[in-house]
């Protein structure tokens, strides 16, 4: 189970104690020739489910990775992070591939792998994301749909084990879209 900690904000749940959403052992596009998506670049602002304002950074570096600083605002604000990301266009689909960087003032290490993101930027600007459906990716490696591996217990996490050629062909598929949970964070840019 996913337990977000700020319920609605870039890569979120990855700041979890304990437990992480599905991962891949190899990022996305690493058999494409991916580049930095610069429609994302700048702040936008989304809000949480408890209504407080979150405003999401996206710098662009020279290594071709796109930082991604996140920060509650607002009177009781406490929480920030900041995550590592590069994308990939695979088909029709665009990705981001999170791997967490910093929590609050504590550097974070403990994700196994990097966390696929499907975004969209809709005519009006509007930028969505969304993160895998855990039980969805379970079942599938589970069925032998998806080469993968699943940890014991209830709360037992998900690894997708592909190889980088099948990855990038999975993900190219307009199927994959439906391994995906409704969007957790819609955005608007603020600059």
């Amino acid at each position: 189970m996913i337990r977000i900690k700020f319920a609605a904000t870039l890569l979120a749940v990855l700041a979890l104690a304990g437990c992480y959403p599905p991962v891949t052992t190899h990022p996305l596009g690493s058999t494409t020739n991916s580049k930095p998506d610069t429609a994302l670049a700048g702040t936008w602002k989304g809000v949480d489910t408890d209504g407080k304002p979150h405003y999401v950074h996206f710098l662009q570096q020279s290594d071709s990775t796109i930082s991604a600083v996140v920060v509650e605002s607002g009177a009781k604000a406490e929480d920030w992070f900041a995550a590592k990301l590069t994308c990939a266009k695979l088909g029709a689909n665009r990705f981001l591939n999170g791997r967490l960087e910093w929590t609050n003032d504590k550097p974070e290490h403990d994700i196994p792998g990097t966390v696929p993101v499907i975004y969209s930027i809709d005519a009006k600007g509007t930028l969505t994301l969304a993160m895998m459906d855990e039980d969805k990716v379970k079942n599938a490696v589970r069925a032998g749909k998806i080469k993968g591996t699943v940890e014991k217990g209830q709360f037992g996490d998900v690894t997708i084990t592909e190889s980088p050629a099948a990855l990038d062909k999975l993900f190219a598929s307009p199927a994959v879209t439906k391994l995906f949970a409704q969007p957790f964070l819609t955005l608007h840019r603020v600059d």
